[in-house]
């Protein structure tokens, strides 16, 4: 409570974090917890000792940044937000961290948007419904269409419920960065442009929590933040693609797309890189722009391409790919 004795309002999410060892990131992950789990073995922070119920961090003050797009094209989306949530639980006691940020699919999802939503994801959020309502009891039901006879009805209802700004689900996800920078790296779900960063990263952040709160976004500068965040505009942070092309059709493609992200980085002091997600990557997490961005969606989901896990690993200046043929070395050092 604050000290008028009423709740306490909801810590907004950071938007600078520190990490004192490793930092690895995590592409889109859209539902696939098979594969989730792969990158995450190979990331060196989810080891063999645990199951399903109880995950075994092994990543000792690693922080894990999974760049968006948890939701949609899966099966086993709350599996995943719950696998990552308890392994943050974990990392926490040693001095790392997994933070998840919102990518296009959360936002779409937080809208009512769910075109990309699987059968197997409505039943997960139909049993998951019903797990809170075992937990809190019956008047929840109704929310979570426990009043339905159509099963159909009832899984949509279960996600609506659940999703929807000020749902239990969208204040899970409230919780999440929009934008975060660790340490000398900026990570976004598709990318930061100059005019992002001369309005206020900060403001970006606390505009999306504000609105899957369930917050009425009336005021005229939190309505510009939430249309930089999330907007449908091409370059909001999460629908952006400026970096994303794999293989620039010209040098000077490649140069305007150099010049936008050197003149976004030189508005932040000792940040030296941008990683995103967003955009398949078909040849797997890539660099360009002399390093400066790194671009690390490899469509690992079964539900896009099914491709090989890869994660991005960054320890002090030196980025690394690591993948199953080159996986953290914590990973080798126990195979040997």
């Amino acid at each position: 409570p604050d000290a008028a004795g009423g709740p306490a309002a909801a810590p907004y999410p950071p938007l600078r974090v520190t990490a004192p060892g490793r930092v690895v990131a995590l592409g889109d992950v859209h539902g696939d917890i098979g594969q989730a789990r792969r990158a995450l073995s190979i990331a060196g922070v989810l080891g063999e000792g645990g199951d399903a119920v109880n995950p075994e961090w092994v990543g000792g003050n690693t922080v894990v940044v999974q760049v968006g797009d948890v939701l949609d094209r899966g099966d086993d989306e709350i599996a995943i937000l719950i696998l990552l949530q308890k392994l943050h639980k974990q990392a926490e006691k040693q001095g790392g961290a997994v933070y998840i940020l919102n990518g296009n699919h959360e936002v779409l999802n937080v809208s009512g948007d769910f075109r990309y939503v699987t059968q197997g994801a409505f039943q997960e959020s139909m049993r998951f419904g019903e797990h809170l309502v075992n937990l809190f009891g019956a008047p929840f039901a109704d929310a979570f269409g426990g009043g339905e006879s159509d099963p159909r009805k009832k899984q949509v209802k279960a996600r609506v419920g659940l999703f929807s700004p000020g749902g239990p689900l969208a204040q899970q996800l409230a919780m999440n960065s929009t934008v975060l920078i660790v340490n000398d790296t900026v990570f976004a779900h598709g990318g930061l442009m100059p005019r992002h960063v001369e309005f206020g990263l900060e403001k970006l952040n606390k505009s999306v929590a504000d609105w899957m709160r369930g917050a009425e976004i009336a005021d005229e500068e939190d309505r510009t933040a939430l249309g930089m965040a999330i907007g449908s505009v091409k370059d909001s942070v999460v629908w952006n693609r400026t970096f994303g092309t794999e293989n620039f059709v010209t040098d000077s493609d490649r140069d305007r797309a150099c010049e936008v992200l050197g003149k976004t980085l030189d508005l932040l002091p000792d940040v030296k890189r941008m990683v995103v997600g967003h955009t398949p990557q078909l040849g797997g997490c890539n660099g360009e722009c002399d390093g400066r961005i790194w671009r690390i969606d490899v469509g690992m989901s079964f539900g896009v391409v099914g491709a090989d896990p890869e994660v991005l690993e960054i320890e002090g200046d030196t980025v690394k790919v690591l993948n199953a043929r080159v996986p953290a070395s914590n990973v080798l050092a126990s195979k040997l």
